[in-house]
């Protein structure tokens, strides 16, 4: 997965920290399963601080490279120099803005940005270096691809076709590869510098690290970016190693590919153990150092909390048109609300007083789908019975999870017609929201996002 490091290169006006990320393994242990706390009930909208013991993560993701200004960057000499391409101006500067301090690159809690604010408007094609590249990461490159098209509604697609590693990456592509040792961090600043990253294909790099980079030749904008990562991480059959592991390994390309297109580490500080933790699920954002992620079917995807604000922030940048983000209120001006702020499948989904918390955040995808901590509105077993349970529960692309919103303001269930109902119309906090037939009492009335 990819990194970004703290120092910033300068990008014509705006000045990009860079984007890059390493994976460093002690080969001692599988990183630990993300333990999910009790989670606060969901008026308690505060994030954990809690943060992992880096003496006992297998797995440590560096800094460990520089956004870079040019794009179709290749080998010379089986070497990639990368860092010491002059940035793209974006005009003539005065001396005062040239000696201001550079701005803090667009952040929120538990996402941050490499410092380029928009993505093509034309999106993205990955593409892989060579077959074997192609062969042992497509499966997750897809995967995630698929997700990046969601979240961000603009065109991200993958062309298994090799290109060659001496393939000249022109604006609107991201390339990535499998080397042993690819890596090689800048002389005396270590993996937590910003200049002067090479990559080899002689294997000569530091062991057990993974580098990504982004490319910003045109102002403020990701034009296109390259990633390798560590053959070490796969067994000779191109499968995660037993340390590795499959999720981490999802996780792991997810983080990768977040970072190439302008996502940069989610920490509060150059300490690698300073990542928000979620309140919903009790793991951390996708693009955090260390990146254990989620270690569910969610991982190597991007979930609402955390991970999918900046990717919505660099849509919005292209001039994307982005799904509906927000609270759902019903009778008594109150919210459709996770019950208890939990993540877990099956948690009931109920009547609360609106706080603002991730619980009531929701998004109505263009797939019929409404989302709260990366998860989904459901249904339960798709069944048509008043009174049927309404929960949380893994996206599936089943029927149980598909709702439109009607010009009365009814969430209508595709699949049975008829629509959310919250029970009884009481409005206590804690009432249970579930399927009943349209009638046209207010208690099926409900304001969505626009």
């Amino acid at each position: 997965m990819v990194a970004a490091a703290a120092a910033v290169a300068i990008v014509g006006s705006l000045q990009l920290s860079p984007t890059a990320f390493g994976t460093e393994d002690t080969g001692e242990s599988a990183p630990p399963a993300a333990e999910a706390p009790e989670s606060p009930d969901s008026h308690d909208s505060a994030n954990s601080p809690d943060s992992p013991d880096s003496t006992d993560s297998t797995v440590s993701h560096a800094e460990d490279s520089a956004t870079h200004g040019s794009d179709g960057t290749v080998f010379e000499d089986g070497v990639m120099s990368l860092g010491g391409a002059e940035p793209p101006k974006a005009g003539t500067r005065s001396a005062a803005a040239a000696a201001a301090p550079a701005p803090t690159p667009p952040q929120g809690d538990g996402w941050k940005l490499s410092g380029a604010t928009k993505w093509l408007q034309t999106g993205y094609t990955i593409k892989f270096y060579d077959q074997k590249s192609a062969d042992w990461l497509a499966p997750y490159v897809q995967a995630s691809a698929a997700d990046l098209r969601r979240v961000t509604n603009l065109p991200v697609t993958v062309d298994t076709r090799p290109v060659g590693w001496d393939y000249v990456r022109p604006k609107g592509e991201v390339i990535i590869g499998v080397l042993h040792r690819p890596c090689v961090p800048p002389a005396g600043e270590g993996s937590m510098g910003s200049k002067g990253w090479k990559v080899v294909r002689d294997g000569s790099g530091t062991a057990n690290l993974s580098c990504g980079f982004t490319s910003s030749s045109v102002p403020e904008t990701v034009t296109s970016g390259d990633a390798y990562i560590d053959d070490s991480f796969f067994t000779p059959a191109g499968k995660p190693t037993a340390a590795m592991g499959e999720t981490y390994m999802r996780n792991h390309i997810s983080h990768e590919l977040g970072h190439t297109l302008g996502l940069t580490h989610a920490n509060r500080s150059l300490n690698k153990s300073d990542c928000v933790k979620g309140t919903d699920s009790g793991q951390f954002p996708v693009m955090c150092s260390p990146a254990y992620a989620y270690q569910d079917k969610r991982a190597g995807t991007y979930v609402q909390q955390f991970d999918v604000q900046g990717l919505r922030r660099l849509a919005a940048g292209a001039g994307a048109v982005l799904s509906p983000q927000g609270r759902v209120t019903g009778i008594g001006a109150k919210c459709l609300d996770v019950k208890g702020g939990k993540a877990a499948n099956g948690t009931q989904i109920q009547l609360y007083t609106c706080n603002g918390s991730a619980a009531q955040s929701w998004i109505l995808g263009k797939d019929g789908t409404f989302r709260a901590f990366g998860k989904c509105l459901d249904n339960a077993r798709n069944a048509s019975t008043d009174g049927n349970k309404i929960s949380l529960y893994d996206c599936n692309g089943t029927a149980a999870q598909r709702w439109s919103v009607n010009a009365k303001g009814q969430i209508v269930h595709v699949a049975s017609g008829k629509v959310l109902d919250v029970t009884g119309g009481a409005t206590a906090n804690g009432t249970v929201v579930q399927l009943h037939t349209a009638n046209t009492n207010k208690r099926q009335v409900w304001v969505t996002p626009k």
